[in-house]
Order: structure tokens, then sequence, then C-alpha cells
């Protein structure tokens, strides 16, 4: 399957809902509401043989100027169709569509929602964090866009297994280039891929992935798509290392 840019509009939340729902009905999946946010729903899917333990969790859009991520995931979906309802997943297309739709990395209040997940006073991360209550994954995975990149990159947090970024980035790297900056954020990057330890006391906020590594998480990977590279890229890069990343996991 390839991407054609021409038949989709990264920005539409309703066609992207529209489609979630097409792929689900094909898959045997729904798509549950599970809040709403500046007047948009959100919703998420959660495969059968998803457990308390050892599932799979992906998401994409919380920075609605990022639609690589969101296209990413649903392409991944959409070439995994008949085999979703028999992987251990929880899936959570887009965390903000009113960012998605006005191409901006807030929402509609003006707060980055990546850096608020140690808040309970914003109702959609209250209800996600109730949904994730009790749960730990195998691999999580958020899928993000980074305006300065120089190609493809991701941070992992694992705990005491070998890393598989790499191999992550191989993937993707198909498709984009790798960013091979020595430094990457400010922080150390070898050939892509940043290792990360995530302590409590030193975030000042607390953004998705950092709950999931601390709280729900064996190893969590953040992939950064360069987001000024052509859509289609993005799209088949983030699909290419959601797709090695639960080949790694369950193989």
């Amino acid at each position: 399957m390839i991407f054609d840019t021409h038949k989709h509009h990264g920005h539409n939340y309703r066609y992207l809902v529209r489609r979630w729902r097409s792929l689900a009905r094909r898959a045997g999946l729904k798509c549950q509401v599970f809040a709403i946010a500046d007047e948009f729903e959100l919703f998420f899917l959660r495969s059968p043989a998803m457990q308390t333990d050892g599932g799979i969790y992906l998401s994409a859009g919380i920075h609605g100027d990022e639609a690589g991520g969101t296209e990413g995931l649903l392409f991944w979906a959409e070439m995994n169709v008949t085999l979703l309802k028999r992987l251990p997943l929880l899936l959570f297309p887009c965390l903000n569509p009113w960012g998605l739709v006005h191409n901006r990395r807030s929402d509609a209040e003006g707060r980055d929602l990546n850096r608020c997940y140690h808040l309970d006073d914003i109702e959609r991360i209250r209800a996600q964090k109730a949904l994730i209550t009790g749960v730990t994954f195998r691999f999580a995975m958020c899928l993000h866009e980074d305006y300065d990149a120089q190609g493809v990159y991701l941070y992992e947090v694992r705990k005491h297994l070998r890393p598989i970024g790499p191999e992550l980035l191989a993937a993707a790297g198909y498709h984009l280039p790798v960013d091979l900056r020595p430094r990457i954020e400010g922080r150390r990057a070898e050939s892509g891929s940043i290792a990360r330890r995530i302590k409590t006391l030193k975030f000042p906020f607390m953004p998705e992935a950092g709950l999931l590594a601390l709280y729900h998480g064996d190893r969590t990977i953040t992939l950064e798509t360069p987001s000024e590279y052509d859509l289609g890229a993005r799209t088949h890069a983030q699909a290419a290392a959601i797709q090695r990343g639960i080949e790694l996991t369950l193989n």
C-alpha cells in the first residue's frame, strides 16, 4: 500500500475519524469516545487481546501541527487490518483534534498538552489516564514530529531491555534520512537514537511518554519525523517504525 497525499487531508479531523471508523468496522473493533474537548470527541480503540499487562500502546496527535503521526498511525493500522483484533492494542489516534484542525501545537486554550500529564484538572488527560490505570505495556510509542529536525530520530526509555531504537530508525530510514547530529534537542544522540532516563524529580512537567515510562511501560519510544519533509514520506516512516517496534516486541 502506498500513501497518496492527494487523497488525504492531514488536518481534517472529521475525515480522520471517518477513516478510523471504517477501518474499525473492517477490523471488528470499536472507536470509543473517552472525552470531549474543544467541542471535539476524542476516541480510542482497544482490541479484545488487550489485557492489563503485556500490551502495546500507540498514540498520535497530541501536537496538532504534527500530522505525520496521525496519518502514520492510521496508515499502519490500514496495512494490518486483519491482524488488529489479535494484537494486544490500545490506540489513541488523535489526542488534540482542535490543534490538528488549526495546525497548532497547543489546544484551544494555548496549552501544550504534552506538558500536562502531571495534572488531573484537564478532563481529557484525566480520562486518558483513567483508561490506563493499573495497566502496563511491553511497548509504548508516542508519535511526534519536529520542525527543526534534519531527519527522523527517537527517544528510548527502557527497563533492563536491550535497545531497539536503531532498528526502528533503520526501518524508518528507508523513507526518510536519519538525523545524524551528535546532539539533538540538547541531548547526546547516536545515529538518531537518544537514550533517556525518566526521574520524577527532574521534571517540572510531565509528558505523555514520561508518564508511560514511569508507571506503565517496560519500553517507551518517542518517534520524531521532520515535519518539513513530504507528508507521504513521513507517514511511511512513522508506519515502518511502528511495524518494526511491534515485530521486535512480539517475536
